[in-house]
């Protein structure tokens, strides 16, 4: 838990020097009508590969659950029944999808066939499962039902170079086809019900989700000055906003890799910033950040205890939202 004594600094927003609020993780915002300081906190679920296991954190920085596991956990959710789903890997020996009951204790383990990896657990319709599986030989979106048992594979359009750096967090979309960042060609791909390409974004390396609106977000590597650590595309592929390695510079802060994401109903945009890569050279080194729409830093994680910790999905707790009903944007 962050303390006076170990965090001193201060925070220079819309050109108020604001004193930062020390409950764990720091958070500030500004009143957009009145002016007023109101402090944001957030209740979230972390996970990610070396991040020790899934973990609740309440809005003090205090854990609330955390469960200890040694495997590459990069996607995980807490579900409208109070429970949990995180996918595992274990880097070609096994991959797949643990569901937790209310009580976090486990309901059951889905594991991929043929060793194949897996790094996603969205939840859908119906309290089922997607993950997205790869080898050597090819590429899978795996539908499992809420018993953990596989109902539907759909085998991709998409040459596999590397099963363990293809994907991350792979998402179905409302309208039935699928969404994927590739974390080894920095680009993010659409297939359709069938696994035909329909449309590609020139970058994503991590994650991309369909926004209500249409839009799609993805966290991944700047090619160009106009392209972010996130960057968000309209439904012809234009860039609509972005995080660009300028606007961190000016905010001041050092972004080595961007991983999980997600989009608040308020329009701010949360995400993970792990350890790899080096988007920005210099700056407040955090390890989730909540940014404005209009590009200002409102929320984020400064935990010593969480210095080595990867951090690779993030869930925001204190927003409305069923994840089955793609109503939850990570």
């Amino acid at each position: 838990m962050i303390t006076a004594d170990s965090i001193t600094s201060k925070l220079l927003l819309s050109g108020v020097l604001v004193g930062l609020v020390l409950v764990g993780v720091i958070g500030l915002a500004v009143g957009a009508d009145s002016g007023a300081e109101k402090p944001v906190t957030h209740r979230y679920l972390k996970a990610g590969w070396a991040s020790g296991g899934p973990a609740i954190l309440a809005a003090d920085g205090k854990f609330e659950w955390q469960l200890k596991r040694k495997d590459e956990l990069s996607d995980a959710w807490v579900l409208a029944d109070g429970g949990v789903a995180y996918s595992y890997s274990r880097r070609g020996k096994a991959a797949g999808i643990v569901r937790l009951d209310k009580d976090k204790k486990e309901m059951w383990t889905y594991t991929a066939v043929d060793k194949r990896d897996n790094h996603s657990c969205q939840p859908l319709p119906g309290g089922g499962f997607l993950t997205g599986e790869t080898l050597k030989s090819g590429a899978w979106m795996v539908e499992i039902d809420k018993d953990g048992k596989k109902v539907k594979e759909v085998k991709l359009d998409l040459a596999v170079r590397d099963p363990h750096h293809t994907f991350r967090h792979v998402r179905k979309t409302k309208e039935g086809t699928y969404l994927a960042a590739i974390m080894n060609q920095n680009k993010t791909y659409e297939w359709d019900a069938a696994g035909k390409v329909i449309r590609t974004f020139p970058n994503g390396h991590y994650a991309a989700v369909r926004l209500p609106n249409g839009n799609t977000l993805t966290s991944g590597k700047p090619r160009t000055a106009e392209m972010g650590g996130v960057t968000e595309y309209d439904k012809d592929g234009k860039i609509v906003w972005a995080l660009t390695k300028a606007d961190f510079e000016k905010l001041g802060l050092k972004i080595k890799m961007i991983c999980g994401l997600q989009r608040l109903p308020n329009g701010n945009t949360v995400f993970s910033n792990v350890s790899h890569g080096s988007i920005t050279k210099s700056g407040k080194d955090y390890k989730i950040l909540e940014i404005t729409r209009d590009k200002k830093l409102v929320w984020f994680v400064d935990d010593p205890q969480f210095k080595k910790i990867q951090m690779g999905s993030i869930q925001i707790l204190d927003v409305k939202g069923d994840p089955t009903n793609f109503e939850v944007f990570k």
